[in-house]
């Protein structure tokens, strides 16, 4: 951890870096029909995880894919549609899933392993990223069949269903750790669980499909690899990632805008990385304002160790001159430090 982060020097990737916003990655979307087919193609899916490096000589690489090849693996229906997002077919409950051999499933996601391996061979020096979703974050999909703005049908099971919906979870708990382990062996150095809908959830729900299934992902990854550093977003907690910080051991906390300033010193305490946190719109209103938010981003967190990043992913309408800025404003801050 402490050779891949200081205080003197802030390094800097963006969430969703390689993607829409991107004409080179338009134009390798453009050959393949689907984009579970991209994600699956693994020279392709290596070529778009290391556009942005070649673009912009970016800190670190993450990799190319998607938090919905897991409920794939596992038996469910899962698509994706041009401006609606994805598709799937919805799951009551545990016996939906093929889940009997999770050795099996995990086979599906070679193609993911390598994609790992080819992007490694072609850039050994930078720090490559590996992912997976936070259980909870997957289920939200696996049961509203997509995108859902208020979450309904998750809502309403967790109210009528938990011990079937903890079922779902001890599965995706179990499998994404799998997963995760097997990115590192193909090469990953980093690895992260985008936990993007947390805020959904409050007191004991949050312990339980927040807390506990996180906690537990980490723990079997560092039973097989204790110096891999490992990040968590719960994304939206607010004041419960306190909670959460003081339950699950990350190496890297990833933050949206709105976290509590004692945050920065348990960090502290904890030789926790502090990752993010530009809005994203931002980055695509760009000019002063812009200008002026990043320069209090990076003095908010002068005294942590801090990767720059958003507050999540890029926007497909975000203009590449204001990633540049971006980029340029913080490498001008380190050299002036």
């Amino acid at each position: 951890m402490d050779k891949l982060f200081s205080q003197k020097r802030i390094p800097i990737w963006f969430m969703r870096q390689a993607g829409r916003y991107l004409p080179e990655y338009k134009k390798i979307r453009s050959t393949e029909k689907t984009f579970l087919d991209l994600c699956f193609n693994s020279e392709k899916a290596a070529k778009i995880s290391l556009q942005p490096i070649e673009r912009f000589d970016l800190d670190f690489i993450i990799l190319f894919s998607d938090i919905l090849v897991v409920p794939h693996a596992l038996g469910q229906f899962v698509d994706f549609k041009e401006n609606i997002g994805p598709i799937l077919e919805p799951i009551n409950n545990k016996h939906d899933l093929d889940y009997k051999s999770l050795t099996k499933n995990l086979k599906i996601l070679e193609p993911v392993f390598n994609t790992i391996k080819l992007i490694k061979k072609n850039n050994k020096d930078k720090n490559l990223i590996g992912f997976c979703g936070g259980p909870f974050t997957v289920l939200t999909y696996m049961i509203e069949g997509g995108t859902s703005k208020n979450h309904q049908k998750v809502k309403t099971k967790l109210k009528k269903e938990k011990k079937e919906l903890l079922e779902i979870i001890e599965i995706l708990v179990e499998f994404s750790s799998m997963y995760l382990i097997e990115q590192i062996k193909s090469g990953a150095n980093i690895v992260k669980i985008f936990e993007s809908w947390a805020g959904l959830l409050d007191n004991e729900l949050y312990s339980d499909f927040i807390i506990k299934p996180n906690k537990k992902i980490l723990e079997n990854i560092k039973m097989v690899f204790p110096d891999i550093p490992v990040a968590c977003f719960p994304r939206r907690s607010e004041l419960k990632i306190l909670q959460f910080i003081e339950n699950v051991d990350c190496d890297i906390l990833s933050l949206d805008e709105n976290f509590p300033e004692e945050l920065l010193e348990i960090a502290k305490e904890k030789s926790i990385v502090l990752q993010g946190n530009l809005n994203p719109n931002l980055l695509v209103e760009g000019g002063k304002k812009m200008e002026e938010i990043i320069k209090k981003i990076l003095l908010r967190f002068k005294h942590n160790r801090h990767i720059f990043n958003l507050s999540h992913g890029i926007l497909p309408q975000t203009p590449i001159v204001n990633v540049q800025k971006t980029i340029k404003l913080i490498r001008d801050f380190n050299e002036a430090r």
